[in-house]
């Protein structure tokens, strides 16, 4: 099996070492065997979304984002297409604001895709550690942004009995959760992967992965939450 990963705006979107997410996926898709192709590919670079099997994009800086959302805007067609075919896109951070319908900042607001129905207002700053319930886990991340979810009539990606957060639509995911999401679950990795590679071949029986590192640093990082929560 052949997979190939679109890493879009990794010289601008790419804060907190987010761009972790496409390594350990890249790496643990070599361990199941498969052959991964990843592209990285900034503002110059022609886009062929429907050639992806998985596209990521992280976060950036404020000037950053807004030169992100002037260049994909030419892709909202073949991104609209590809949501709609369920591939699979991961954008973290204030990068998944594109699919929007506005992001609205103090001094001026921006049209995004208009490919999901929520909208941005940027105001307080929202910096801390994350800690959300996912299924029978805890997703354990961070947060640091201003942008904040209104008007949004899509399926939030995470739900909690005093917080809500992010936006899914069919394969698509869109998380303030950064630092970056896939390394420090890798519970959520496993499923993830599992994911993707039942799309491409729904008959893929996954090979046993080895976790034991991520596993260990989940297991920290949730200890020390946990705790953080209770004090």
């Amino acid at each position: 099996m052949k997979l190939k990963l679109g890493f879009f705006y990794y010289d601008l979107m790419n804060l907190y070492g987010d761009s972790g997410n496409v390594t350990i996926l890249a790496h643990h898709l070599a361990k199941q065997g498969i052959e991964v192709t990843v592209d990285r590919l900034s503002l110059s670079d022609p886009k062929d979304i429907a050639s992806y099997d998985w596209i990521y994009m992280g976060s950036g800086i404020e000037r950053s984002m807004i030169l992100a959302l002037t260049d994909i805007r030419k892709y909202k067609d073949q991104f609209a297409e590809a949501i709609e075919n369920g591939t699979h896109i991961l954008a973290t951070g204030n990068s998944f604001e594109l699919f929007g319908k506005e992001i609205r900042m103090p001094s001026k607001s921006y049209k995004g895709l208009g490919l999901l129905d929520f909208s941005t207002e940027y105001k307080i700053r929202t910096v801390h550690d994350l800690l959300i319930p996912y299924g029978e886990h805890q997703l354990v991340g961070f947060e640091n942004h201003s942008g904040q979810t209104i008007e949004n009539n899509e399926t939030p990606f995470l739900s909690g009995e005093d917080r809500t957060e992010g936006v899914k639509k069919k394969n698509l995911i869109g998380t303030y959760t950064i630092g970056p999401l896939l390394v420090r679950n890798p519970f959520f990795l496993k499923e993830y992967m599992e994911s993707i590679l039942k799309k491409k071949d729904p008959s893929y029986q996954m090979k046993p992965m080895d976790l034991a590192l991520e596993d260990a640093a989940y297991a920290s990082s949730l200890k020390a939450m946990t705790e953080m929560h209770l004090t």
